[in-house]
């Protein structure tokens, strides 16, 4: 749930123009009526206006819900949360943490979070959101449209939805019937997967992947947002990585053998969970997630490393040749001014 800005203007642009249409339409048959009483006929023009004013209104409410809740401060306590718990948003740059945590309010003023049988603090809100924006943060402009409640179970759940006897394996899931396009999380599934960042599995990206692959109505295992000149390549390559899963020659999750769909949201797991290892043991698969997700995840962790211990950019020797041509060692020259 990104704050589309692109979307929103162009949200405010169409709604004058829809409200002006659909003025003009009642100001043209009240004029029609301008030979009755001029009360009456001024109360009608009135009317009219007020009526285009309340289409603006209705036409704009989302993005102007979204307008005003950015203008509230990002509450520090969540801020502490992700820190704590959300490794990907240590990553990121100081302009990119504000525009994450602004995708967080979005988010969680538009998606209701509830608990079934459990409680929902403020820490499972953080990482269910968390859990939707990490996949598509490469893309401002994108929306989980079909997306309105988050519901959290107290532990594992069955197919029926079930959170109590049974066989009870699934850890999360994107509803079907009349929880259609509802997700579903585990508690403690969804916790694990933030506090173990080396295990290759994270159930909330995990089931956001899956409605990435939805965006165009299918779900089949070829995201949305892939290039269409890299449909063929991915189908390829997925095959071919699924065949290496089932004969044990690949580092992911054999889950991901199970179809299409389920390869796509385990191997974004993979890509957002342990990014080194999948560009050295899988290059061309880590190279075709980052067209797909728009980011290059090692180059960032790498930029978070080197700036958590403190190294710089490359610097002169300090027994270099001053390159200022004087002869003298970069020490005893220019490096004194």
């Amino acid at each position: 749930m990104q704050t589309a800005p692109h979307k929103a203007l162009y949200n405010q642009i169409l709604a004058v123009v829809l409200s002006l249409g659909i003025g003009c339409i009642f100001l043209s048959v009240v004029w029609r009526l301008k030979g009755i009483s001029p009360n009456i006929f001024y109360i009608l023009v009135a009317i009219a206006l007020l009526a285009t004013y309340n289409f603006y209104q209705i036409f704009t409410t989302k993005y102007r819900k979204r307008a005003a809740v950015l203008k509230e401060q990002f509450p520090k306590h969540w801020r502490i949360i992700l820190l704590e718990n959300v490794t990907y948003y240590n990553t990121l740059n100081e302009e990119e943490k504000a525009r994450f945590e602004r995708n967080i309010q979005v988010f969680l003023s538009e998606v209701r979070i509830t608990g079934i049988k459990t409680t929902v603090d403020d820490t499972v809100k953080i990482l269910v959101a968390s859990s939707a924006i990490i996949p598509i943060f490469g893309f401002p402009e994108w929306e989980y449209d079909n997306l309105g409640e988050v519901l959290i179970y107290p532990g594992s759940f069955d197919d029926q939805f079930n959170h109590e006897g049974g066989n009870r394996r699934i850890l999360g899931m994107v509803g079907n019937g009349p929880l259609d396009r509802i997700m579903i999380f585990s508690k403690p599934a969804l916790i694990s997967g933030f506090v173990n960042n080396k295990d290759n599995r994270n159930v909330g990206i995990h089931e956001f992947a899956h409605l990435v692959d939805s965006k165009d109505g299918y779900f089949d295992g070829i995201p949305a947002t892939i290039p269409p000149d890299c449909v063929e390549p991915w189908l390829d390559l997925m095959y071919k990585e699924i065949e290496r899963i089932k004969q044990g020659d690949s580092s992911l999750n054999p889950y991901g053998a199970t179809n299409k769909v389920e390869f796509f949201a385990v191997a974004t797991e993979y890509f957002f969970e342990y990014p080194f290892n999948m560009e050295k043991e899988n290059p061309a698969l880590y190279d075709m997630l980052e067209i797909i997700f728009n980011q290059d995840t090692t180059h960032r962790f790498s930029v978070a490393m080197r700036s958590l211990i403190g190294l710089s950019g490359k610097k002169l020797g300090r027994n270099s040749k001053c390159p200022c041509k004087s002869g003298k060692k970069y020490k005893h020259c220019c490096l004194k001014g």
